[in-house]
Order: C-alpha cells, then sequence, then structure tokens
C-alpha cells in the first residue's frame, strides 16, 4: 500500500508512518511534487494507484469529478502539531486503509 502525504502536511508524518505501519509512505516534497499542481498530484497518484493524505479539499473535487484511483484520506483536523497528527493517524489509520481496501473512495479523519 503505497501513501503520499500532501505538502501541507510535515513530511515527518510520512517518515512516521513508515516506521509505525507495514505502508510505504512518501512525502510530495520528498517527491520533487511540493510544487505541483493539485490536478498533476492527482493524476501521478491515479497511475501510481496511491492514496493520498491531503486535509485540501481540491481533492475530493477531483475525485468527484474523475473518480478513484486515487484514493483519498481526508484529514479534517485542520493545523495541529505533528504530535496530535501521529495520535490521530496512530487511532484512525489502519482502519481508514481498510475502508479504502474494502472500496470506499474516500475517507475522512478528524
Amino acid at each position: 500500500m503505497t501513501i503520499w502525504v500532501d505538502a501541507h502536511i510535515s513530511p515527518g508524518v510520512a517518515a512516521w508512518i513508515n516506521e509505525s505501519f507495514p505502508y510505504q509512505a512518501h512525502s510530495l516534497r520528498a517527491m520533487g511534487l511540493r510544487d505541483a499542481k493539485d490536478a498533476e498530484i492527482f493524476e501521478a497518484a491515479r497511475t501510481a494507484n496511491a492514496i493520498i493524505i491531503s486535509k485540501d479539499s481540491d481533492f475530493l473535487d477531483l475525485i468527484g469529478k474523475f473518480g478513484s484511483p486515487p484514493k483519498l484520506i481526508y484529514q479534517r483536523c485542520g493545523n495541529t502539531t505533528n504530535q496530535r497528527l501521529r495520535e490521530i493517524f496512530g487511532v484512525h489509520l489502519q482502519n481508514a486503509i481498510q475502508q479504502l481496501s474494502d472500496g470506499e473512495t474516500v475517507i475522512e479523519i478528524e
């Protein structure tokens, strides 16, 4: 399972996911996509069949318009610390991934 962590979320979250879960997480910064437009990221994630973690509602719009893949974990807890994000994802990430694997397209995490 490949996860792309949007540029608005710290790359440290991707590193933490790699250390804590059996998933491959990559920050868009590390992938050279930090300044890419959402549509470019969406198409690249579609090709890679990746899951995007983002707090950007533009990805919701793109999935609504073009369908899935990619799938989206929509982080709705707003701006918060990396520690708080790790706590939130520690509780919710595995369940979110399971729901996406079971056919859901978008999972919201607050």
